[in-house]
């Protein structure tokens, strides 16, 4: 993926109209400039926050500070910096400082993936300087960006969801398994109980079949066994037969 074009300019220090630099100013500026060269980026803070001691509504030295700020890795601090340049020079009507602080403000943006943002001070900035290639360039490439960031996301959306729907179909096939899992093994236990139950039964002593021992029975002895149940016949039908004649009314005796 191709950066943005970066657009750092050091500022050296001139008269705008009849605001002339301090001295003390330009001394710090310059020093400040050699720094931020040599990559020294906390000493050329220094410099640049001192010299705006003398002179706070420089839009130069807040431009170079955002610099530092920024070669320093405190990106907020740097677009702050780049802001305030702006404002000034917008004031100052520095044509030349406006592009330079919206540019660099912009590129900053970008970096931080605030590309709506960014593009818009790129337009700005292009009111300036309408054929710079840099600014057509970095609006480009954001807008490019945006794009790809715009698939990548839905792309990447439909890869979680993919992934979410496998992983809800392993669960489910796991489910199904683990549930026809414990139905055998439930068939199992109960087969098991049942043959075990069997085999307790016809083992127990209890329902074993005894066999017979019946003895053979005499002519006389099946006589008596017939004789005796007509007896218990005969008795049984004489006390119907009473039971019968107490309980028919009797007739009017008129």
């Amino acid at each position: 993926m191709r950066k943005l074009v970066c657009f750092f300019l050091l500022l050296g220090l001139m008269g705008c109209g009849d605001q002339q630099p301090h001295l003390k100013t330009i001394a710090l500026n310059r020093e400040g400039n050699k720094q931020l060269q040599a990559q020294a980026f906390q000493a050329s803070q220094d410099k640049y926050v001192e010299a705006l001691r003398y002179d706070p509504y420089r839009p130069e030295i807040h431009s170079n500070l955002g610099l530092s700020f920024e070669g320093n890795q405190q990106a907020e601090k740097a677009q702050q910096s780049y802001a305030e340049a702006g404002r000034l020079a917008e004031h100052l009507q520095d044509r030349q400082m406006m592009f330079v602080a919206r540019f660099n403000e912009a590129q900053l943006l970008g970096k931080a993936k605030k590309t709506d943002e960014a593009i818009a001070l790129y337009q700005k900035a292009l009111e300036i300087v309408p054929d710079s290639k840099e600014t057509k360039t970095n609006i480009e490439l954001l807008i490019q960006q945006q794009g790809g960031g715009k698939g990548q996301d839905q792309k990447d959306q439909q890869q979680q969801g993919g992934q979410g729907n496998q992983q809800q179909q392993n669960k489910d096939q796991k489910d199904n398994k683990d549930n026809k899992d414990q139905d055998q093994k439930n068939q199992d236990q109960e087969k098991d109980g049942k043959d075990k139950k069997d085999k307790q039964y016809q083992s127990s002593p209890k329902y074993k079949p005894r066999q017979f021992e019946g003895k053979e029975l005499s002519e006389g002895d099946v006589k008596k066994i017939l004789g005796e149940i007509k007896q218990q016949e005969s008795k049984i039908r004489a006390d119907y037969n009473r039971k019968e004649v107490k309980e028919q009314p009797r007739d009017k005796d008129w």
